[in-house]
């Protein structure tokens, strides 16, 4: 899950609150998906999130402790995400962005929930589908 995946999951009144459901209801109707994202990109949700108050970043760790497994970005997916990030010219991914789809192809995962159009790019080719 990208960040802009999971802002919504403790903010209702986030854009892409009813897409987010939308896509968790047909994931889950498909079997048990296991839910995962980077610390990096937890923490960028989180950060988010404090826009809204500390209630909302509150409400987001109590739902990432129960259905999200945050994976930590070692060294060698660090230093390959900032790599890749400094050799995209043409792209806006962050470096977050790109340590997330280095954890997601490490676990084998399936697809990223997103709704930044940054990571379509950076996904494109690694057998990852970008659920919006």
């Amino acid at each position: 899950m990208d960040a802009s995946a999971l802002v919504p999951l403790a903010l209702e009144r986030d854009q892409w609150f009813l897409s987010v459901r939308r896509n968790l209801r047909a994931l889950r109707e498909s079997g048990t998906p296991e839910l995962v994202t980077s610390n990096w990109t937890y923490y960028e949700a989180l950060a988010l999130c404090r826009r809204s108050g500390m209630h909302t970043v509150s409400k987001l760790r109590r739902i990432v402790e129960a259905e999200v497994t945050a994976v930590r970005v070692d060294g060698v997916a660090e230093a390959e995400a900032l790599r890749r990030f400094l050799g995209w010219h043409d792209k806006t991914a962050s470096v977050v962005d790109h340590a997330n789809l280095l954890v997601a192809l490490e676990l084998g995962c399936a697809a990223i929930l997103t709704f930044d159009e940054d990571f379509v790019p950076i996904a494109n080719g690694t057998g990852l589908r970008v659920l919006r």
